[in-house]
């Protein structure tokens, strides 16, 4: 991971100060790009949630936790826990990164303090996703096609361009999610130019509500949707999954 790590900051790092140039009306795209990215980084998330538990599936490890007491509970608990660091720890490591490294980006100490809690809302509004997408993934088909609506979902979120670029049904979805939301709130932390918004116009109280709403309702869904993932953990299925896993892999 530290490898992984290192090369995604140093990625998002480079190419935001190979770019300070201001681009026409609107700001330089490059402190503009790496406060999205801070922001949108808590979007991996998702990914990484259904990644580690459509490994956990085909290792059997769901359901040696479903025979635990209260075994999916702490499952899903740890997973979170886990999964929530090592996306601050992302996020933080490219705020730094930022920091240092970025000239056309001052920080100041108060920008990177507000910025910090933002971060950890982001990633807990965008948690639930990750046991949502994860439930559905029974197959190397699957666990490739549902990463394309996610990434779908983060390129089109306004990190790496205007959000006045982008169709107004785009905008219209983007502004429901909180992919759009978390890059909105450290454009308006670490930024203040309002220039790739919606609208044109900040709106950091909405933003926090939007969050806040998709962290209640998500792990309220989440679950619901674990504790009947874990039902239909048997081995049985795990027979099944890894047949499967082993016939599209040619194996």
């Amino acid at each position: 991971m530290s490898v992984a790590l290192l090369a995604s900051v140093s990625a998002i790092v480079l190419a935001s100060r190979s770019t300070q140039v201001t681009d026409g009306a609107h700001a330089a795209f490059g402190p503009m790009f790496l406060s999205s990215s801070i922001g949108t980084i808590s979007c991996f998330i998702t990914l990484q949630i259904a990644g580690e538990t459509y490994t956990d599936r085909i290792g059997g490890a769901l359901l040696r936790v479903r025979v635990l007491p209260h075994g999916p509970l702490t499952w899903a608990i740890g997973k979170t826990m886990s999964s929530i660091t090592q996306t601050v720890i992302f996020q933080g490591a490219a705020l730094l990164g930022g920091a240092l490294f970025v000239d056309a980006l001052p920080l100041s100490t108060s920008q990177v303090l507000a910025c910090l809690p933002l971060m950890v809302l982001s990633a807990i509004a965008t948690a639930p996703l990750g046991f949502l997408v994860g439930a559905f993934i029974r197959g190397v088909y699957s666990f490739m096609v549902s990463y394309l609506p996610i990434f779908a979902l983060m390129g089109t979120s306004g990190f790496f361009m205007p959000m006045d670029r982008l169709p107004p049904w785009v905008q219209a979805v983007q502004l429901t999610l909180p992919t759009y939301w978390s890059g909105h709130l450290t454009r308006w932390a670490l930024m203040g130019d309002p220039a790739w918004e919606v609208g044109s116009v900040f709106s950091p109280v909405l933003a926090v509500g939007v969050l806040a709403a998709w962290t209640v309702l998500g792990f309220a869904g989440a679950s619901f949707v674990v504790r009947r993932s874990f039902r239909k953990e048997t081995i049985g299925s795990l027979v099944r999954v890894q047949s499967t896993i082993r016939s599209q892999s040619g194996l």
